[in-house]
């Protein structure tokens, strides 16, 4: 990695530059954090996500859009190209899907001309994939996932005139589709700030001063929201969300050091003005971190748009508990426009980028250096979380953990992270571990990847273990939304109470879209102005007996709702609910939310029902009316059986014998226990493994002496083994063996003519059959080769070596042994394993950033990387400088693995 000694990334050894050395002496680490020594990637970092891997992937500005996207990996501190898009994904938007998959929107032309595309990232395979076209360019826009793990995508400009795409789409994974939002279509401005609120609405929380409501239901309905406190607006500002509060900080020109904070779950929702920062700033980065601090990184005092004359390098530290704000350690370098900042697994804040810089600086918050006990573990938690339930986290230190978060992986650019969110969870110890409870739903979690942590008394979090909430079946059923169908009545005809009935004759009445209304322009039904009242009828069908309901209603100036005739909800009408008389109240398209009472009486029928509803102006003068209304319903049905479903494993591990595996199931109903069984030969006969074991969700297994290649796994009611599951493909358990898959001295086939072959010669299918081959060690200048290469002068900077591998087995360990002169990269199947003296960077024309003679170096490698059948190994050697007299390479690779039967 260029400029970035890769085995101080490894230990986490944050040295400083000399120049900040003096300086932090000055400082307590444990009061104000410390800072990294400046690296350099090869591209600038102005788009950076975290991925369920936890490598962080990122790619850059403008021309860099068409570059590959850059991995690096926090752990080692390797750093490796990526596949690319089939085009520019600079200036795209970008969330995560449910299932870790990144969808990426819009994309660059040239400025402010962005592109219809849609692609989708799979970080688990390091592929592609193109989606349908939008329904315009996009540039600038913003990604919201949904709690159906939908995604809301919004903004963007279209072309050089300055317009952009006013149309909200929504991105449906199950279809592979967009649907479209006609009925919300709304100018915003660039990388609008969205959030998803408890209630399934977006909530639009800046730029602008004015925030908005999206109903993203049916065919979309937007509506209005309070004002910030702050009347200029807030470009290049940041905001994030903990819980149900979005907090939104700085941007304007001049910058504002203003703060605000709102409650989304409240009823009536208002802005409030927070403590401010101490430095007005722009073009920031607001990062959630794992005890639920909010650390502001980076931004300009000047008011010119990104005016780097005036930096703010001083990062603030945000306590929402104690609405106070710290300031720690100075940054070296100056982050602005295109910088970007994300929290990383292992608490620290990784901050980079800026326009033209390609420089990165890792920031060790103070909870990382507090004195005294080791950080907090976590030991094994299952890997998927459903919403509303509880799940066990084994940890060591279960009796002196104090709380317990979630953090969505980040993906961040311009000032704003489109995926973050922070939750708390409330835990109990249970003597190995902690019974944690689970966000209530997925409007409190989107489903898809998150970091959980673990935290002591000191506040120092644990290392974050990836975990997926799963998008859970809500049990309620939208039956209206906002935008939905209407018949209504505005000729301002006296229907007495006769309207009300089912039988009522509505068929002289017109039909519209909601919202129906007149005066504030975002209508989509315009009525007629001048009666006191306004009559709307519905009609639905339900299959079931309704158990519980939820309305709500968009109005101005009173409203009333009736459900077969039987008022159920009303807003500033008093008594008077007489086509004739005004509403009590005036109010300026107010939102409400509330249970429709289903006691003493249930109002709603199987079968048919109406509903209907009236609105009243609060005068004759009133200027303008609004209604929609949205009905959730849940209806009862059979009643589920209990169930069980086993989560782990579910087929294809090799399992050593003697080891310890955590079993792990979910349950639907009252179960009184279950039993664990194996089976060695495909389940034609079942061995108990434990009887009677508390529905808790998990069981760790000693594996048995023994093997098979047809194991399998069974949980099932205790006393109903019927109520069972059983593991989807066999596993297998075998020692494993280990070999020498290749010795030194073996034969690669090689590239020495100082060419460069490009960005895909790691992979797969890159087409070597042109390249000489030989027998290790290869190289020139010390007399001991086997192979000579070509040697020049200068020194050729980088030389390439390949060699196909066929894996017949599982790999269950994977041990290098690389002899080398004088830098090296080592790539398995494309993905990087191993590197030396590379910090300058791993582009062909680049030198190694040290000088060895014949180092010999080695280590353990992931043995994921390998494949079934044919794999890949490519490695670049690299020379010291143009006078360097010799290079070496050989290598050696040892595999544990258990072969196929």
């Amino acid at each position: 990695m260029g400029g970035l000694s890769v085995r101080a990334w490894a230990r986490g050894a944050l040295v400083a530059v000399s120049s900040l050395l003096a300086r932090e002496a000055k400082a307590d680490p444990a009061t104000e954090g410390e800072w990294s020594q400046v690296a350099t990637f090869p591209i600038s970092a102005t788009h950076m996500h975290l991925l369920p891997t936890g490598k962080v992937m990122f790619y850059g500005e403008f021309e860099e859009g068409v570059k590959p996207p850059q991995s690096w990996d926090p752990a080692t501190g390797s750093l490796s190209p990526m596949p690319t898009a089939d085009y520019n994904i600079f200036c795209t938007g970008h969330s995560w899907l449910a299932d870790g998959r990144m969808l990426v929107t819009g994309g660059h032309v040239e400025s402010h001309v962005g592109l219809p595309h849609t692609s989708i990232f799979n970080p688990f395979t390091l592929k592609w994939s193109r989606g349908p076209d939008m329904n315009d360019n996009r540039w600038y826009p913003t990604n919201t996932t949904l709690q159906n793990g939908q995604v809301v995508v919004l903004s963007g400009e279209t072309h050089a005139s300055g317009s952009t795409n006013p149309l909200p789409q929504v991105w449906q994974p199950e279809s592979g589709k967009w649907r479209n939002l006609i009925t919300a279509v709304r100018d915003l401005p660039y990388y609008p700030r969205m959030f998803l609120s408890p209630t399934g609405k977006l909530f639009f929380a800046g730029p602008q001063r004015a925030s908005r409501w999206l109903d993203p239901e049916g065919t979309g309905t937007w509506y209005d929201g309070p004002r910030g406190e702050f009347t200029a607006g807030r470009s290049y500002g940041s905001a994030v969300m903990y819980g149900s509060k979005v907090l939104i900080m700085g941007g304007g020109s001049p910058p504002t050091n203003t703060v605000e904070e709102i409650d989304l779950a409240d009823p009536k929702p208002t802005w409030r003005l927070r403590a401010p920062m101490k430095k007005a700033r722009r073009q920031i980065n607001a990062t959630l971190l794992p005890d639920g601090k909010v650390l502001v990184t980076g931004g300009s005092g000047g008011k010119d748009f990104d005016d780097n004359t005036q930096p703010v390098k001083v990062p603030e530290l945000y306590d929402p508990e104690t609405n106070t704000w710290t300031s720690l350690a100075p940054a070296a370098e100056y982050r602005g426009y295109h910088s970007t900042a994300l929290l990383l697994p292992d608490g620290r804040v990784i901050n980079a980028g800026g326009r033209k810089r390609h420089t990165v600086e890792i920031f060790s918050p103070p909870y990382l250096k507090k004195g005294g006990a080791p950080r907090p573990t976590i030991g094994f938690v299952a890997p998927a979380i459903s919403p509303g339930s509880d799940f066990f986290v084994q940890s060591e230190d279960a009796a002196r953990i104090t709380k317990v978060t979630m953090i969505a992986l980040g993906s961040v650019t311009h000032a704003f992270d489109q995926n973050q969110r922070f939750l708390n969870l409330s835990f109990k110890r249970t003597g190995i571990g902690l019974t944690v409870s689970a966000p209530e739903d997925n409007f409190v979690a989107p489903p898809g990847y998150y970091m959980l942590f673990v935290l002591d008394s000191r506040g120092v979090p644990s290392v974050g273990k990836m975990v997926r909430v799963i998008n859970e079946v809500p049990r309620e059923r939208k039956e209206i939304t906002f935008s939905d169908e209407w018949k209504y009545d505005d000729r301002g005809i006296n229907h007495g109470s006769s309207w009300l009935a089912a039988d009522f004759d509505d068929s002289q009445w017109k039909s519209g879209a909601g919202q129906l209304g007149y005066g504030d322009g975002d209508e989509g039904t315009l009525l007629k102005p001048g009666a006191p009242s306004v009559y709307f009828r519905k009609k639905i069908t339900l299959a079931n007996t309704v158990t519980s309901a939820t309305l709500e209603a968009l109005y101005d100036d009173g409203i009333a709702v009736w459900v077969n005739g039987v008022l159920v909800f009303s807003r500033d009408v008093g008594n008077g609910m007489d086509f004739n008389s005004w509403a009590t109240a005036s109010t300026t398209n107010a939102y409400a939310r509330a249970p429709v009472p289903l006691k003493p009486s249930n109002p709603f029928r199987i079968g048919e029902n109406v509903i209907t509803a009236m609105v009243k102006q609060v005068s004759a003068s009133s200027p303008d009316l609004t209604f929609a209304l949205s009905l959730d319903v849940e209806q009862a049905v059979s009643p589920l059986l209990d169930s069980v479903m086993l989560t782990s494993p579910m087929g294809g591990e090799v399992l050593e014998p003697g080891t310890s595996l955590p079993i792990t199931w979910s349950s639907i109903g009252q179960l009184p226990g279950v039993n664990l069984e194996y089976s060695l030969n495909g389940g034609n006969t079942w061995t108990e493994i434990a009887s009677s074991v508390p529905d808790t969700g998990v069981y760790f297994w000693k594996i048995p002496d023994t093997s098979t290649y047809d194991g399998l796994l069974r949980v099932s009611r205790v006393g109903s083994p019927g109520v069972s599951d059983v593991s989807k493909e066999p596993f297998t358990i075998r020692r494993s063996t280990t070999v020498v898959a290749i010795p030194f001295q073996s034969t690669w086939r090689y590239l020495d003519t100082g060419e460069d072959p490009g960005v895909q010669w790691t992979q797969k299918d890159f087409d070597d059959s042109s390249w000489r081959q030989g027998a290790g060690q290869l190289g020139y200048g010390d007399g001991d080769e086997g192979t000579v290469l070509q040697a020049s002068s200068p020194a050729q900077t980088s030389v390439y070596f390949r060699k196909k591998l066929l894996v017949n087995g599982a790999i269950t360990d994977a041990h290098l042994n690389v002899l080398f002169d004088d830098g090296i990269a080592v790539f398995i199947n494309g993905t990087q394993v191993f590197s030396r003296n590379m910090e300058k960077g791993f582009e062909h024309e680049k030198y190694a950033s040290s000088s060895t003679e014949n180092e010999l170096a080695g280590g353990a490698i992931p043995a994921k990387v390998f494949v079934q059948g044919e794999n890949t190994l490519a490695v670049m050697v690299k020379q010291a400088g143009a006078t360097s007299p010799d290079l070496s390479f050989d290598l050696e690779l040892q595999l544990g693995f258990v072969p196929n039967p």
